[in-house]
């Protein structure tokens, strides 16, 4: 059994044991004391019912920052894919800017993302994080040809087949525009 299941069991096992118990004592006893059980249990299970209230609003912000940092890093990639670099015939080699991944990265392994719901989502990030990689390290492979073996005079070529109808940054930008709409 898992430690989160067992403390849960244990925590509401014990509220069930007091409850129990504050019924027996309500009527067993007699006199002023007799309410003293029922005020124990209200304020326990008023505690009880607090802490997972709290946890759960808890669990709430974390999850709608997570998606707030999303929404915000997609948007980023959408200025960087929008950006004259990736936009503009360029014959000079150039370096490229690089898609931004860690909010995807920290979205992936905080456990915010943890409802019924987000089993799509879950997925959308990972392939949305697999493309970014891809992406960026089809860049950084390009300056090195470009820049470290002096292929300078095949920019012109890399330009023009990274931004044709249809190629690797049509199909990078529809992705994102398509996780884009999915968290709005």
């Amino acid at each position: 059994m898992a430690r989160s299941s067992l403390i849960a069991v244990a925590t509401f096992g014990s509220v069930g044991v007091a409850g129990v118990i504050s019924l027996v004592w309500f009527w067993v006893s007699s006199g002023d004391g007799r309410f003293e059980p029922a005020v124990g249990t209200l304020g326990m299970l008023g505690g009880l019912t607090g802490i997972l209230a709290e946890r759960r609003a808890s669990a709430r912000d974390r999850r709608n920052a997570v998606l707030a940092t999303l929404r915000d890093e997609l948007s980023r990639a959408a200025e960087v894919l929008a950006g004259p670099v990736f936009t503009t015939e360029a014959s000079p080699p150039r370096v490229y800017p690089r898609l931004p991944v860690s909010a995807v990265d920290a979205a992936l392994v905080s456990g915010a993302l943890t409802e019924r719901g987000d089993t799509e989502l879950l997925n959308r990030l990972h392939r949305w994080r697999d493309e970014v990689t891809g992406f960026n390290r089809r860049l950084e492979l390009t300056e090195v040809r470009l820049f470290g073996a002096g292929a300078a005079h095949e920019a012109a070529d890399f330009d023009r087949a990274l931004r044709r109808d249809g190629g690797y940054l049509a199909e990078v930008r529809e992705h994102r525009q398509a996780l884009a709409d999915h968290l709005s």
